[in-house]
């Protein structure tokens, strides 16, 4: 057995405490109307009794004087039987009179009532005997002194009853006197222990349920974010004082962590503030590193359009050179003026037309340059001289050396979240190996060589993952090429219909 169960400390010593007292109380009280009662029942039955076993023992005297009436006139056996058992009877009533010397007057008369029954038996007795041997003077005589103690007897039992009806009633009178104090007893005892019952019912409560009345407010104000309570004292000896001291404990526990979280979330602010300036810095940097990658301008290719352009004004008119000339500055004011900001796919497609119109000028109809755009993109934003090292990459290596006539094919369309920008040659074509070579950081010297801008295909790859926050190239470009029939270069530009913001750099 668990012997935590009698272990009375703390609260249950408290609430046994109680009811303890309560049951004490209400004992008290019952026991007391009990005794009440008892007593009262006994003094009732005493005096019905009286007045039951006098009158009793009167019928029994009538009863044996009629019995041997009966048998003295009919001599009949059932009679003499019926006799004997009121005989027997009456002498067991007068045994159990005392006969022990009293100075009651009642008990002067019953015990007078005893002798008067013993001598009324003797003479009955003798008078059935007579009968019983048939002398008639004897039994006559005897029967006449039966009835003389009968009446004796019977006025005594009178008498006495009379004595105990006055004494009775004075009893009756005392009874109901004490019954009535009784029950006065009662009730107040009933009320008081009522009042005591309340009091105790009230003070025990109280002193149990403040201090958990107070710790139910802490709580709350702390659930409410109030952690600046007042820490609670409870002088008990109880297992509450011991919950408060927990309590106690636990809101200065809660303060000092809600104390470190917001130090630590000031400190992650701090933390989160200077990584924006290390992103911006960062974002400062790649924008560097594009206007250093765009400024890379090859002036082998300047000399040779000059010159171009110097034979043409010998041999033509001045309109023809002009167009030419009109072209080439609009091809180096597009690199000049596009430095400090993104392009658009329309200002990409416009140089990518006036390069080409360069080379045709310089190469006639060796080359030819078709295009596909769809109009309805071309507001993308972008970064600048993306399109034009790959055509001039096609016509470098594709259609340079290239025996029959080169085409160009230049299109740009809607894919599936994106737009897409081929450039397709007729030319040689190239192998994995030349084509793993072109998006290789190492053919870049050998690229800017012959490259107007200096700007090989790895190179715009490069750009166009700063530019889109795009870590795999191959979500960059696609290029497919046969040997002897051309390459598809395919660049894929992030884009959606409900926005520009994927055709936003991420710093802008």
């Amino acid at each position: 057995m668990n012997r935590s169960i009698f272990h009375f400390t703390g609260i249950r010593k408290k609430l046994i405490l109680y009811y303890l007292i309560t049951i004490a109380l209400l004992g008290i009280t019952s026991l007391f109307s009990y005794y009440n009662a008892k007593v009262i029942l006994y003094r009732m039955n005493t005096i019905i009794g009286d007045y039951v076993y006098l009158n009793n023992l009167n019928n029994n005297v009538d009863d044996l004087m009629t019995e041997v009436e009966k048998y003295l006139t009919t001599k009949s056996s059932e009679n003499l039987l019926n006799y004997y058992t009121c005989y027997n009877r009456l002498q067991e009533k007068a045994q159990g009179i005392y006969r022990e010397a009293s100075y009651d007057s009642d008990a002067l008369m019953l015990k007078d009532i005893r002798f008067m029954i013993d001598e009324l038996l003797s003479e009955t007795d003798h008078a059935v005997r007579a009968k019983r041997g048939r002398i008639s003077s004897e039994y006559i005589a005897h029967f006449t002194r039966s009835n003389q103690i009968s009446e004796h007897i019977k006025f005594y039992i009178s008498s006495l009853l009379s004595s105990k009806l006055e004494k009775g009633s004075e009893k009756y009178n005392e009874i109901t006197r004490n019954m009535t104090y009784a029950t006065y007893m009662n009730l107040l005892a009933i009320v008081t222990t009522v009042v005591i019952n309340l009091f105790l019912a009230i003070f025990f409560t109280y002193r149990l349920t403040k201090p958990i009345i107070d710790l139910s407010h802490s709580a709350e104000r702390i659930s409410k974010g109030e952690f600046d309570v007042e820490l609670i004292e409870i002088q008990t000896d109880d297992e509450i004082n011991v919950l408060a001291t927990a309590f106690n404990k636990m809101a200065v526990n809660i303060k000092s962590y809600i104390d470190e979280l917001k130090h630590q979330a000031e400190m992650e602010k701090r933390l989160k503030e200077q990584e924006m300036q290390n992103l911006r810095m960062k974002s400062l940097l790649k924008d560097a590193e594009l206007k250093s990658l765009q400024s890379q301008i090859n002036p082998h290719f300047l000399f040779n359009t000059l010159n171009a352009a110097a034979q043409l004004s010998m041999l033509e008119g001045a309109d023809r050179s002009s167009e030419f000339i009109g072209n080439v500055a609009e091809l180096f004011r597009y690199n000049l003026r596009k430095l400090e900001e993104p392009a658009t796919l329309a200002d990409e497609v416009r140089y990518v037309r006036n390069y080409m119109f360069i080379l045709k000028t310089r190469f006639g109809d060796r080359i030819d340059f078709c295009t596909g755009i769809d109009e309805s993109i071309l507001d993308i934003k972008m970064p600048c001289t993306i399109i034009q090292p790959i055509v001039e990459n096609a016509y470098i290596h594709g259609l340079q050396n290239l025996e029959r006539k080169g085409e160009i094919h230049l299109n740009v369309r809607k894919g599936e979240g994106m737009v897409l920008i081929e450039i397709i040659d007729n030319g040689m074509g190239m192998d994995e190996e030349r084509i793993r070579l072109l998006l290789s950081a190492n053919s870049h010297e050998e690229q800017s060589k012959r490259h107007v801008s200096g700007i090989g295909i790895s190179n715009v790859v490069e750009r166009l993952q700063l530019f889109y926050n795009i870590p795999a190239w191959q979500d960059i470009i696609e290029i497919h090429s046969v040997l002897d029939m051309g390459t598809k270069v395919t660049l894929k530009i992030p884009y959606s219909e409900e926005g520009e913001e994927a055709n936003e750099t991420p710093d802008s």
